[in-house]
């Protein structure tokens, strides 16, 4: 099982090594994410792995929904993440916003170019 797809986004593994989610433009519920969470904690055992979110095409979180990822513990699963997020202004606050409240304690980047998150990483596997 190397592909999961969700309600709102499609999980799965890249390169053998490497967990991508990417996130469509559904409205998000408490379930949805947990369901998303899941997959991700899912494709990446039994080992730690990189994951990338690809939120270029996600809404905005609801209050409820953006808790419960900021207080996932993700270091049992993944060993760094990547946000993808569109290279605009809001694209890059909502990163940003994620980054603040979910204080990951993982190593954890923003990019706007898929080729350069992966490279980064394949690089903290």
């Amino acid at each position: 099982m190397s592909t999961i797809d969700t309600r709102t986004g499609r999980i799965e593994v890249v390169e053998d090594q490497i967990v991508v989610a990417r996130i469509g433009d559904q409205v998000q519920t408490l379930d949805d994410a947990r369901e998303n969470l899941d997959a991700c904690a899912r494709l990446a055992a039994p080992d730690r792995k990189p994951l990338l979110i690809d939120m270029r095409a996600a809404r905005p979180l609801l209050p409820e929904v953006r808790h419960h990822y900021s207080g996932e513990r993700l270091d049992p699963f993944f060993s760094a993440m990547g946000l993808m997020v569109r290279g605009n202004p809001l694209g890059l606050t909502m990163g940003n916003i994620y980054l603040k409240i979910a204080r990951p304690v993982i190593p954890t980047r923003i990019f706007v170019q898929e080729p350069k998150a992966l490279a980064w990483l394949r690089a903290r596997r």
